[in-house]
């Protein structure tokens, strides 16, 4: 994967010298809160409510919105499919969902209350050939077209004949394509969609003139569409022409986040890796392992590892969108994925999805259906089918006569979003299997055990949570400071007596602790002790310090793993650093980091996206104080990656330490260097030398990468 991504960094790097491979897997939605909903169909009024009144306080970061640009209107056997969404006829936003006005409201009620919209955009193609305005089919808005071969018209954009990849192929594509040509795939018509050429630079334009009113309204990325029928190329050539998102939102220098229909279950002539670079791919090969257990033609034992390498399609964390099902396959005739449709199975599907750390969740929420082509809940022919709004029991559940089935409000599946919510950023340890069965931590924060046996799973498990009681979130959670269903005693030891009925899961949390928890604080003698480290980077990019005791020992520190505790060198921290939310990275790393040491990451030490942290993270900052990264230590300038520490100072060498930087992807460590006398209201010369920077326990130490000179201020 390293190999491969370095090469297609050179590759895809020609066009802007910025770019950064990582650039759109960022999901730029709140650190506590990395679960997607596509609510699929539903109205941008409605989309609105969902944000304020449950969505906020259900642990859901981000909606997936139907596409919002003008499409075809065509009512075959009296009904109006949900895919003539995929149908676009312009780029206004003017669809079944709402307008423009409508849409704008909605962007800034969600983001508000910080639920962030990702928009599905249909770049690949226009409508299906032979589709003309006043031949039995209209637009969702104002605007006229005419999709006859050979003239393919959209003014609404404008669009002509010569946008159209008809010179490349003027067919559409055919069913042993998919196994052999993937010329064929990208270049040729979609069952019949009018192929755009994305590689004309008047296309691009605008696409990305689209794309940035997205960005400008306060959307947070996009799902593309059909992905697997374009060029990477010039997919990445879009994206990277494409603004970054709006500072006053995202802080400064983020790319959307960008994710990618891409089909691909092995066997293909596109594969989902010739996408990495362009952001995440749509991972059906998730549902599939998952939902094959659930329906029992699998294990449960053996998604212990599903992971990076598990099977075909599943890559790194930060290249994959997961899910159970999505709007295509769950209406297939015979669906391999769980759907709705299968009820509990479907809840334990889920639950699981949410609970185990690997990729970006999404979840389904669908509107009922018997047949594949059927219409979201509307008020009928006489109304032009509008689309109806769902309607909500006592229990918070959608009123299945609204014909909504609303899965994110289910309550197993809304609870267990909380559950990912709280122990985010945290490892899976205490894996635990057998037949039928799976349980696992995330370490510190949470507990989960899945039972698809006949009998009761009775068992001691050890949980890592701290002693005290908590409320299962399976059967309901917390309710009015008592729990909903089962309540879960955790012993001084760590350990928990479960019994986990069949078909069912216990699920527990720091957030479903009756007593709330409290982590715990500095001791009152550890000194605040600030590191700046100043180096440019590019988005992508992070940096960490290393560090301790190194002289003082005569360099004999533990290599590790994880022999912080007793490594002689490594100092006791608490981090005390207050970054805004857009530090999802520092975020998560910063947990359970509780040594400044030279081994780098510590045994329980969050994780992001499934990545490891390389030692003490660091954050960016600036003295510009109206940016969002502005941190008031941090009176030098632009540039400079921090932390704020707690610091046992005992443990320094009469008063100093050493610290060197580590950069993250693919730099590593900071060369050595020879610090002299450092300036600033407290600074001087260090007691000993080093090849590495030399701080003050108890001040504010300020270094350039790679160079020694250097700044101690006072705390």
């Amino acid at each position: 994967i390293i190999m491969l991504k370095q090469l297609l960094l050179l590759l895809f790097v020609g066009r802007s010298l910025t770019y950064n491979f990582y650039w759109y897997d960022k999901t730029q939605t709140l650190q506590n809160r990395q679960t997607m909903v596509h609510l699929f169909e539903w109205k941008w009024t409605d989309v609105a409510k969902e944000c304020e009144n449950f969505l906020q306080y259900y642990g859901y970061g981000a909606v997936q919105v139907s596409p919002p640009m003008e499409h075809i209107k065509a009512f075959p056997n009296n009904n109006y499919p949900w895919w003539v969404r995929y149908q676009p006829v312009s780029y206004k936003l003017d669809s079944r969902s709402g307008n423009e006005q409508e849409f704008q409201d909605m962007v800034n009620r969600c983001n508000k209350v910080g639920v962030r919209i990702i928009v599905d955009i249909v770049m690949n193609h226009m409508v299906g050939i032979g589709q003309k305005s006043g031949s039995g089919v209209s637009s969702s808005g104002s605007s006229s077209f005419d999709g006859t071969h050979g003239i393919q018209s959209f003014p609404g954009v404008p669009y002509s004949l010569g946008d159209f990849n008809n010179p490349k192929c003027d067919g559409d594509i055919q069913g042993s394509d998919y196994q052999n040509s993937a010329e064929h795939v990208k270049n040729c018509r979609l069952v019949g969609l009018l192929d755009l050429n994305q590689a004309s630079p008047t296309v691009r334009a605008k696409i990305v003139a689209y794309l940035n009113k997205l960005i400008d309204m306060g959307v947070a990325g996009f799902r593309h569409d059909a992905s697997k029928h374009m060029w990477p190329q010039d997919i990445l050539n879009i994206l990277n022409d494409v603004k970054d998102l709006r500072s006053d939102l995202f802080g400064s220098n983020q790319r959307p986040f960008a994710v990618h229909e891409v089909i691909d279950r092995g066997g293909e002539a596109v594969k989902c890796g010739d996408y990495l670079g362009n952001g995440r791919y749509t991972n059906f090969n998730f549902g599939a392992a998952v939902s094959a257990a659930a329906k029992q033609q699998s294990d449960w034992k053996y998604l212990g590892n599903l992971g990076p390498g598990y099977g075909y399609g599943n890559n790194e964390d930060h290249d994959v969108l997961n899910f159970i099902d999505n709007h295509d396959n769950q209406r297939d005739s015979s669906p391999y994925v769980v759907t709705y449709k299968d009820g509990q199975k479907y809840n334990l599907a889920v639950s699981f999805m949410l609970a185990w750390p690997y990729g970006y969740p999404r979840v389904m929420s669908s509107f009922a259906f018997t047949y594949s082509d059927q219409s979201p809940p509307n008020s009928g022919a006489s109304n032009d089918y509008a689309t109806t709004s769902p309607k909500f029991n006592a229990d918070s559940t959608c009123d299945t006569s609204s014909g909504w089935v609303c899965e994110h409000r289910w309550p197993a599946i809304r609870q267990m979003a909380k559950f990912r919510s709280s122990v985010q950023g945290t490892a899976a340890a205490e894996i635990v299997t057998d037949n039928q069965r799976i349980a696992f931590a995330r370490d510190g924060a949470g507990f989960f055990a899945l039972n698809q046996q006949g009998g009761t799973w009775n068992k001691i498990f050890v949980t890592t949570l701290p002693a005290g009681d908590y409320c299962d979130h399976f059967s309901g959670g917390i309710d009015n400071g008592k729990c909903a269903g089962t309540k879960v005693t955790v012993r001084d030891d760590q350990s928990a007596y479960l019994n986990v009925p069949s078909n069912s899961v216990i699920a527990i949390s720091l957030g479903s602790k009756l007593v709330p928890y409290t982590p715990p604080s500095a001791p009152s003698g550890y000194s605040t002790t600030v590191i700046l480290l100043k180096k440019d980077t590019s988005p992508g990019q992070n940096l960490f310090i290393r560090g301790g005791t190194s002289s003082s020992h005569n360099g004999k520190c533990s290599t590790g793993p994880f022999q912080q505790s007793s490594d002689p060198c490594a100092i006791p921290i608490y981090h005390n650093t207050d970054v805004p939310f857009v530090y999802a990275e520092y975020l998560s790393w910063k947990q359970q980091d509780n040594y400044l040491d030279f081994e780098g990451a510590e045994e329980k030490q969050g994780t992001h996206d499934g990545a490891v942290a390389f030692g003490t993270p660091l954050a960016y900052s600036t003295n510009d104080n109206t940016a969002v990264e502005y941190q008031p230590y941090n009176k030098y300038g632009p540039g400079y990656w921090m932390a704020v520490l707690k610091m046992d100072c005992s443990k320094a060498e009469q008063g100093w330490f050493e610290v060197k930087g580590y950069e993250s992807p693919d730099i590593g460590w900071e060369g050595d260097v020879k610090q002299g006398s450092c300036s600033g209201a407290v600074g001087g010369t260090a007691p000993f030398s080093s090849i590495n920077h030399i701080a003050k326990c108890g001040a504010v130490n300020v270094f350039t990468w790679g160079s020694g000179n250097c700044i101690v201020d006072s705390a």
